[in-house]
């Protein structure tokens, strides 16, 4: 039976292959990572795990037996190979013992070891997606200049916008395509090393206790815990984009504060905020370092950061009202549509513009050399 999966967790790929062994199906082989091959079995408990080997950038004499290695050091504890899919990634399983055996690595050092041989793999995709990036906007130039100088001498400026409009969407398709995917690295490196780290039991009670965000608005948000309050967790933190709660019997209240709320409050009150010289990447802690000095004056104090630019804040639940409420504008998500088609608009409109105009001045330059 073959199977279809696209998995972004490598422990969730792990706990549904597990699954799977329990309805009577063993993985044998995998394609380009997302097509599952599995035979039958009788159904039963199976253990899997996931470990890399390939050469890094720079190997180390060590690496080039670390495969030969590990299998020998896997099958003596139960381990075989089911598969391995095209990126070098194995695919180890046994029965299940319910003891020790069923880790991996039982080790700290070499959980965090494997878990950066992951990370670096997806680290090390993100220069190639900018060299791309950078080759097609050079390409792009060259095009819009040489489409410029053809317009200026063939006098046909509705076939160059057309064309030019061709020409943009193939480059923006290209670029975005290449951005995004050099987040997306970054962001799997990030979530790879988080979770490879963990055993197996952290790895139950993170997904006990822990939810990545999908809220749009910072009073969605405050539903969302609250709610989750009433059913005995509260929130204790956030890491590696998911919110972290423990249990607990007491209620609490939630309160957020953003950078833009902070300057509105202060505005309102008289007291403008002064942003940090210099801080041209946008990092300075000066708004957090502000709202956890007037937070204190209402005795509280901050649990997490969300995104880079949400404070959190708690209190045992009270009938005072909250210290300041939050604006309702996005603060989770993509932007909105509209907003979207606004900026890409502009961007063509600029590209085009200047594309074709210093295509005509070079196409004249070049008529009376």
């Amino acid at each position: 039976m073959k199977k279809i999966k696209f998995f972004t967790s490598l422990l969730r790929e792990r706990d549904w292959l597990e699954e799977m062994a329990t309805q009577g199906w063993l993985l044998q082989n995998m394609t380009l990572g997302i097509i599952y091959d599995f035979k039958a079995i009788e159904p039963c408990e199976k253990v899997y795990e996931i470990e890399r080997f390939a050469l890094s950038r720079n190997p180390a004499i060590s690496e080039l037996t670390a495969r030969s290695n590990a299998i020998s050091m896997a099958k003596e504890f139960g381990w075989e190979v089911a598969t391995h899919d095209e990126m070098l990634n194995y695919y180890f399983v046994k029965d299940k013992a319910g003891d020790e055996t069923d880790e991996f690595y039982s080790d700290d050092e070499d959980r965090k070891a494997r878990a950066e041989r992951f990370c670096n793999y997806s680290f090390d995709l993100i220069p190639g997606f900018w060299k791309t990036d950078i080759i097609l906007a050079v390409l792009y130039v060259i095009l819009l200049i040489a489409l410029g100088v053809a317009c200026y001498y063939k006098e046909k400026p509705t076939l160059g916008f057309i064309a030019a409009c061709i020409l943009l969407g193939i480059y923006l398709f290209n670029s975005i395509i290449t951005n995004l995917s050099s987040l997306a690295s970054l962001k799997q490196g990030r979530r790879w090393y988080s979770e490879l780290c963990m055993t197996r039991a952290e790895w139950e009670e993170y997904k006990k206790y822990s939810v990545i965000p999908s809220f749009s608005t910072l009073p969605k948000l405050r539903s969302y815990l609250e709610e989750k309050n009433k059913n005995g967790l509260t929130l204790t933190g956030y890491e590696n984009g998911a919110l972290y709660f423990e249990a607990t019997e007491q209620r609490y209240d939630y309160i957020f504060d953003t950078k833009s709320d902070l300057i509105r409050r202060l505005k309102e009150e008289g007291s403008p905020f002064i942003e940090e010289n210099k801080d041209w990447m946008g990092a300075s802690l000066k708004w957090y370092e502000t709202s956890i000095a007037l937070a204190a004056k209402h005795n509280l104090k901050p649990i997490a950061v969300v995104n880079r630019n949400i404070l959190v804040y708690k209190r045992p639940h009270s009938e005072e009202p909250l210290p300041w409420e939050n604006s309702r504008k996005r603060v989770f998500g993509p932007l909105p549509r509209k907003k979207y088609i606004i900026l890409l608009a502009a961007f063509f409109l600029i590209c085009f513009i200047l594309g074709f105009f210093f295509g005509r001045e070079l196409g004249g330059i070049m008529k009376n050399i």
